[in-house]
């Protein structure tokens, strides 16, 4: 088991021209499950590479418990990889499994026990016998993981392994990886940019913006309820946070085409600030009917999400909000919206949370 401090990760690949990440500061403890999280582009993969030191950061040092590894070649470090599309070889499913065995210097009765303790952990008992190329891609992967397993690394990286499995295979691998990391004790580091797969596999998440900076390190709560940037609240939940501007006077906030009354210790900034107030869809109250604190909106769009349920997109002015409402409400009707105190978020001009 091993924890991991990135200190000050800054990389280029041109030079400095642009950077893929920027001024990164993490710290990932022994034997947990991480997430990294964020949209294509944003350094999640460059980060694993750091880590496992098949690249060199161009700024910034790379700790394993309190050795600094930075100049470290991947061989060194005992970290083991899993790709997003599974690499097998053209051979049993047991032979696949052998195969980072070859020169330890253990006996063939050893090598063949360990895989079979792998191969129970992944449930591949089953079919050891089987070519491991011929398999579909959730198999492949449970393969490429159990490699990564027998070698007893003490951190295991997966870049994005989900996106390439069959859809109804993929609770099964990921139950299999929480699992394993809760009997293993193994430090997990899963980079995905599908939220729903990193807030149900990590213990903490870290969010990435586009621009390779580290926004928000916490958990589920954490992120969801007090989103550190307007970006994390909106990238997170689905739908994503309603962002709309205002402007602070006194005990209103100004939206241009309407005002609502706060609390004036809820926001302890000067009358005129210009601010972002942030609320969830599932936290704006809609009613049919107008009544006391409740703003008028038109009915735009209506999605059917099933099960009783419906995001409705509703228009005063120029502002367009979403709400989910168990009631599916007609094309151009009135709905009478309130925005809940306690469930509204506050950002700077620059996106960073107020409080």
């Amino acid at each position: 088991m091993v924890d991991v401090s990135l200190v000050n990760i800054s990389h280029s690949y041109d030079g400095g021209k642009t950077w893929a990440v920027q001024d990164i500061n993490l710290e990932f403890e022994s034997g947990k499950r991480y997430a990294l999280l964020g949209p294509s582009g944003c350094g999640k993969t460059t980060l694993l590479k750091i880590i496992c030191g098949l690249i060199k950061p161009s700024k910034g040092r790379v700790f394993f418990e309190d050795v600094d590894v930075t100049e470290y070649p991947p061989e060194k470090r005992n970290v083991a990889i899993v790709f997003q599309f599974p690499v097998v070889y053209k051979m049993t499913v047991l032979e696949n499994l052998l195969f980072p065995l070859m020169n330890v210097k253990i006996s063939k009765d050893e090598k063949i026990n360990k895989a079979k303790e792998v191969a129970s952990l992944l449930k591949l008992e089953g079919i050891l016998k089987e070519p491991a190329h011929r398999l579909g891609p959730a198999d492949r992967q449970r393969i490429a993981i159990g490699r990564a397993l027998i070698r007893n690394a003490g951190i295991i990286l997966l870049d994005e392994p989900m996106s390439s499995i069959e859809p109804d295979r993929k609770y099964e691998i990921k139950k299999l990886l929480i699992d394993i990391s809760r009997s293993l004790k193994r430090t997990m580091i899963f980079v995905t940019h599908d939220q729903t797969e990193a807030l149900t596999f990590g213990e903490k998440i870290a969010v990435m913006s586009p621009k390779g900076r580290l926004l928000q390190f916490g958990n589920f709560d954490e992120i969801y309820h007090k989103p550190s940037h307007e970006f994390v609240g909106f990238f997170i939940g689905f739908p994503g946070m309603n962002l709309i501007e205002a402007v602070l006077e006194n005990n209103f906030l100004n939206f241009g085409s309407f005002k609502i009354s706060i609390r004036k210790e809820i926001i302890p900034l000067k009358t005129g600030t210009r601010l972002k107030v942030g609320i969830r869809p599932e936290h704006v109250r809609v009613s049919t009917v107008q009544l006391e604190g409740h703003i008028p909106f038109k009915v735009v769009y209506v999605e059917d999400l099933g099960r009783g349920k419906c995001i409705l997109h509703l228009q005063n002015d120029s502002i367009i909000i979403k709400a989910i409402s168990e009631k599916e409400l007609p094309i151009h009707s009135t709905a009478w919206v309130k925005f809940p105190e306690d469930y509204l978020n506050f950002f700077d001009e620059s996106g960073q949370r107020i409080m």
